[in-house]
């Protein structure tokens, strides 16, 4: 009996080891990732979007590395490059913004599927930065070919959502699409300047599509603008607010 028990005595500082270098070591980088998120979440509800762009940069950085990583942790690497990006936003780097998201959409896409709810923030999010880019470069007094590609795209996001959510979350896709469609013929002056006046329009003239991969499987909104004629208003009159059923039904 004395002989089992020194074994097992002897046998613990195995275990700790084997611990420490397996499970305990992903336990200590979810401890670590989580640290560092609500810094960042802090940080972005105070208005320090850089800071913020950083912390869940360090976040990213703490989670445990895998060449095979479980789905989970596939979803919280993505939640988290949604976070950062929704962080780039808010500084108003709308090109950048747009190159970031249409990646990412591609690989949530991908991994968790076109109608998962990480897609549909994803895809929101997207309409919203499209939306503002249409407001900032009309703001600028754009060439209308150049603020209607952002018009559109933010357009054919909404209208998306608006077809495959439910729910409370379709009743907010419906109303950003009808608020998208109204947007078309009001004057610049309607639109308020961004708080701050941080946003930049450097690189907003060359559009890219919506990523395709939703689009190919059957899902997701268009990669080119509709190109269904729209009838033209008489001269001197302005033509109605054309509703959704106009507008890419």
């Amino acid at each position: 009996m004395k002989k089992w028990l020194i074994l097992a005595w002897l046998l613990i500082p195995v275990a700790l080891v084997s611990y420490h270098f397996g499970p305990g070591q992903a336990a200590f980088a979810y401890r670590q990732a989580q640290t560092h998120l609500v810094d960042a979440q802090k940080l972005e509800r105070d208005g320090h979007f850089d800071k913020a762009i950083d912390r869940y940069g360090e976040t990213l950085a703490a989670l445990p590395e895998s060449d095979e990583p479980p789905p989970d942790l596939v979803l919280r690497r993505d939640q988290l490059r949604l976070a950062q990006i929704r962080a780039r936003f808010q500084l108003g780097r709308l090109a950048e913004t747009l190159d970031s998201l249409n990646v990412l959409i591609a690989d949530i896409e991908r991994d968790h599927g076109a109608n998962s709810a990480l897609a549909a923030d994803a895809r929101d999010l997207l309409g919203r930065v499209h939306f503002q880019a249409m407001v900032a470069l009309r703001l600028e007094s754009a060439e209308e070919a150049v603020w209607k590609k952002h018009w559109e795209l933010a357009r054919q996001n909404f209208r998306y959502l608006s077809e495959h959510t439910t729910g409370r979350r379709n009743g907010l896709d419906r109303r950003n699409l009808e608020a998208v469609i109204k947007s078309f013929n009001l004057p610049p002056e309607t639109f308020a300047a961004p708080a701050g006046g941080a946003t930049t329009t450097a690189g907003l003239a060359t559009t890219k599509p919506p990523p395709p991969n939703a689009a190919a499987a059957g899902g997701g909104p268009p990669t080119k603008a509709d190109a269904r004629p729209r009838p033209e208003a008489p001269p001197n009159k302005k033509p109605p607010p054309p509703d959704e059923f106009d507008l890419g039904s």
